[in-house]
């Protein structure tokens, strides 16, 4: 739910900057435009410059272009009063104006309106030129203001602009609230959709198309686990079921064909054709022991026999099995690396299933490299894990096959290299590790599995598997 704040958080944030910004551009826009038409409608820059452009001579005014393009643009009339009230010059002067004031008259309109006309004055050397604007076109008024007023207006200002944005917070506030309030049945239900429980959302309410959708959804979702659920354990039980039926006649096969193997009345041509026979059903009980295996692996069927170990002794009994069996060390040398610190290692974990790993990594480089190769087994000590590690000079993987080994989820089939790759993955996978597969740069291949062990307090303040340099202790090879 920590989100669900997040957003809201978010919300109000949002919303109160934007209605800040929203304040400050309507006031900017509303003290530029009163700006603008203060200085449009006949300001005192404007009248004084009509003034400066009225000339006398010998007792004649006259008015330049330039000062009756500015009357004509913004005014509709003009004329200049003499000390005495007396209109000495005109210009447009309409027939409800008068053309002699008092000192009272003019005092009263050229704070005001003269006959309706909102007018403009300007004192003109002895005289006063009046300006008068169409009636209609300016709102004249004055407006006063106590001292105490003004002297509080930045205070003021200040205080309704905090009151505008707590305002604005505290209603988007309500809004959020009530949008989280639909949130988070919606929350809930796709953190129940993760872990894979069947969710159903009241569909009403102002989010009710997608709580609608969110159901739907989570239909969907629970029939095709249900699907896959019923369709793995049909797959788990046909391959326990057809391995179980084909052990029975298998073992009949082998029975026979090793009586006939060592049965002295055939001659060595048939002895020999019964012995591999006899070693081709190994092999296909060897498969459906790795079929049965991968698919308890794949599915967290298989349970660990966990005990103490140490993975050191371990790999020693993986490469003597394999010379017990006659491995030819002339085209495949075989040789056990424990690198220094990794001798009094103990790991916690199925013996029979890890050296059953290690087993198939030492036989998937035989098997593959039909020339002969050099095979080294390794053990060394890292951060928090211990690697072992199967390398040998042969031709490597295929990119193919480094490519599917290497995905989280195998979409690819695995080839030739068959289940023994995928074993070693999900062995490493339920004791808590990991497997790791590359081509060397000089050739070859390394397959290593990572796998979770105690280290000292003080060791295990670096990065997880981190290698500790690699140092070997020449001692430590078998």
């Amino acid at each position: 739910m920590k989100s669900i704040a997040k957003i809201l958080s978010r919300y109000v944030l949002s919303a109160a900057g934007v209605a800040l910004i929203l304040l400050l551009l309507n006031l900017t826009a509303f003290y530029a435009w009163m700006m603008k038409n203060a200085d449009d409608t006949g300001g005192q820059g404007r009248v004084s410059a009509i003034a400066q452009a009225l000339k006398e001579k010998d007792g004649v005014y006259s008015l330049t272009p330039e000062g009756e393009k500015m009357i004509d643009g913004r005014f509709a009339w003009a004329m200049l009063l003499d000390g005495e009230g007396n209109a000495v010059w005109s210009r447009n002067l309409p027939g409800d104006v008068k053309r002699k004031y008092t000192v009272a008259e003019a005092a009263s309109f050229s704070r005001w309106y003269l006959n309706g006309y909102p007018v403009s004055v300007w004192r003109y050397s002895q005289g006063l030129l009046v300006l008068g604007a169409p009636k209609g076109s300016l709102w004249k008024y004055q407006v006063q203001f106590p001292e105490e007023v003004l002297r509080s207006a930045p205070a003021w200002l200040t205080g309704t602009l905090i009151a505008n944005c707590a305002a604005a917070v505290i209603l988007a506030l309500l809004f959020g609230l009530r949008l989280i309030r639909s949130l988070k049945p919606l929350a809930q239900g796709i953190e129940d959709m993760a872990r894979k429980q069947p969710v159903f959302l009241p569909p009403g309410g102002l989010l009710g198309d997608l709580a609608e959708k969110l159901n739907d959804t989570s239909r969907l979702l629970q029939e095709q686990e249900a699907f896959l659920q019923k369709r793995d354990t049909v797959r788990t039980h046909w391959i326990a079921g057809v391995s179980h039926d084909i052990r029975t006649p298998l073992s009949v096969v082998m029975g026979y064909a090793s009586q006939l193997e060592e049965s002295p009345a055939l001659p060595e041509p048939e002895r020999e054709k019964a012995r591999v026979i006899r070693r081709q059903s190994e092999r296909i009980r060897a498969l459906i022991n790795d079929l049965n295996l991968a698919s308890k692996l794949e599915y967290d069927m298989q349970s660990l026999r966990r005990s103490e170990f140490r993975p050191a002794e371990l790999a020693r009994a993986a490469a003597a099995d394999f010379l017990n069996r006659g491995l030819d060390v002339s085209r495949y040398p075989l040789e056990v690396t424990v690198k220094e610190g990794a001798q009094e290692l103990v790991l916690n974990g199925d013996r029979e299933l890890v050296q059953r790993a290690v087993s198939n990594l030492i036989q998937n480089s035989i098997r593959h490299n039909p020339d002969g190769c050099a095979v080294t087994v390794c053990v060394e000590p890292l951060y928090s894990c211990c690697k072992i590690s199967v390398r040998d000079s042969g031709a490597g993987f295929p990119q193919k096959v480094l490519r599917a080994i290497s995905a989280p989820i195998t979409p690819e089939p695995l080839d030739s290299h068959g289940l023994g790759l995928t074993i070693v993955r999900g062995i490493a996978r339920a004791h808590g590790g990991k497997a790791e597969f590359r081509n060397l740069p000089q050739g070859g291949c390394e397959a290593s599995l990572l796998l979770p062990c105690p280290v000292p307090e003080q060791e295990s303040k670096g990065p997880i598997c981190r290698d500790n340099g690699g140092r070997r202790n020449p001692g430590s090879r078998s």
